[in-house]
């Protein structure tokens, strides 16, 4: 059974990013003295999982699908290098605008509202996408597919503030970001297998899959998910602080922001990488490496699996030797991954490239949000971390295109790859600047 509250209480809605930071520090004002641990299974739990189905379609099926379609919607649209690329960044823009109207959409209907309209959005561009085969109209449907999935990201993991207090929030964002590694599994066993379908062509036949599926979680979400504890009864979930949280640093305005400026850089690097290997990387396998579609698909899904650990195991990480030593460790993980791909088309090495890229694959999102926390305390932390998820988005959009163009001048991706492990080994240098939080 749930744990309820020994006695009900009013309820807020969430109002964007930095909302659900005030509303969190609230409630733990009031609850974290007294609350004791919840016994049994908690409504918490129901959420984080709840987060999870939603990250699964905002990120697993909407994001990283394309990796997989994006050989055979070539192969058929007759898409160059550059095409593809302009592909993803329509899809990263779209994410952009979503992140910049979050704080402006969440103070009117609520987080639970905004991540099932952001998986009916996805849901009905992606059926767009299954009935089109225009290059342009893509681009356009794919732009809507990346504004649902931001309506459906950043509210699951502003929803964990809330409803787990500091102890078990890392585990819930893990559980949160778990959701994307089960997608990858699916697309890649799923698209290989996809033949066409009452004249659909194959990859339109997924997408069509991919629609029907998100369209059910859209549901699941609707009726799972509740904008704070307070709203069904319940306390967060977690050991109860000891002591008031305060903020961690009290640093000069102007130290503040060269600081966001600073760690900004170095989530706009992991962004741009990031995306440009999840986003060639098949593509890659199948041209580079002289793979079939069915062994490329075979080895996206052992990445999807590894993935599925990675965020957890990276906060745990950083738990114990610190945030920039933990982050550190992450970045060199996914240099190691991109230069095995960068120099040589040799078999052992791209394994160990989808085995090291799996297991770092979501470490930098995790510390990240952590050191928000750490750098900026419990009040400005929400604030923080959308400024950085900007920089991230920017990172995002810019690296499948520049991958893309340098890619027709090269005649494949070798280069893009080598150059985001350089970028990579950047982002370690930059880590090793930052100061610990006072």
């Amino acid at each position: 059974m749930f744990s309820p509250l020994p006695s009900s209480r009013s309820t807020t809605s969430l109002s964007g990013v930095a909302t659900v930071s005030k509303l969190a520090s609230a409630s733990m004002t009031d609850s974290e003295n007294t609350a004791t641990p919840p016994s049994g299974l908690h409504r918490a739990w129901v959420v984080a999982f709840a987060g999870a189905a939603a990250v699964f379609c905002g990120l697993g099926l909407a994001r990283f699908a394309f990796g997989m379609m994006l050989p055979s919607m070539s192969a058929s649209l007759g898409l160059n290098y550059s095409q593809g690329g302009l592909l993803g960044f329509a899809n990263m823009a779209g994410y952009l605008v979503a992140v910049l109207m979050t704080p402006l959409v969440l103070p009117r209907i609520g987080t639970r509202m905004a991540m099932t309209a952001g998986l009916i959005l996805i849901a009905l561009s992606m059926l767009g996408m299954a009935l089109s085969e225009r290059f342009l109209a893509l681009c356009a449907l794919y732009v809507l597919t990346g504004i649902g999935s931001g309506a459906v990201v950043l509210p699951a993991m502003s929803l964990m503030s809330p409803w787990f207090h500091p102890s078990h929030r890392g585990l819930a964002a893990g559980i949160v970001m778990s959701g994307p590694g089960f997608g990858i599994i699916l697309t890649g066993f799923v698209v290989p297998q996809l033949v066409p379908f009452h004249g659909l062509l194959s990859w339109q036949t997924g997408w069509l899959v991919f629609a029907i599926i998100t369209c059910l979680v859209a549901i699941l979400t609707c009726a799972l998910i509740r904008n704070h504890p307070h709203e069904s009864g319940h306390l967060p979930y977690g050991r109860v602080a000891q002591a008031p949280l305060t903020q961690a640093s009290a640093s000069p305005r102007a130290g503040r922001a060269r600081l966001l400026a600073h760690l900004g850089l170095i989530f706009a690097i992991y962004g741009a990488t990031y995306m440009l290997y999840v986003t060639f990387i098949v593509t890659s396998m199948v041209d580079n490496f002289a793979m079939s579609q069915a062994g490329a698909g075979e080895l996206w899904a052992w990445f999807g699996f590894l993935s599925i650990f990675s965020g957890v195991l990276f906060g745990w990480i950083s738990d114990r030797i610190g945030r920039r030593a933990g982050m550190g460790l992450a970045f060199a993980a996914l240099a190691s991954a991109y230069l095995l791909v960068g120099f040589g088309t040799w078999m052992p090495g791209l394994y160990v490239s989808i085995i090291l890229f799996g297991l770092a694959a979501w470490g930098v999102p995790v510390i990240m949000a952590a050191s928000a926390g750490d750098y900026f305390g419990p009040a400005g932390a929400a604030n923080a971390l959308a400024a950085l998820t900007l920089a991230f988005s920017a990172g995002q959009a810019l690296g499948p295109v520049g991958a893309g163009l340098l890619a027709e001048r090269t005649g494949d991706f070798s280069t893009s790859y080598a150059a985001a492990g350089a970028a990579a080994v950047v982002a370690i240098l930059l880590i090793t600047l930052l100061k610990a939080p006072r």
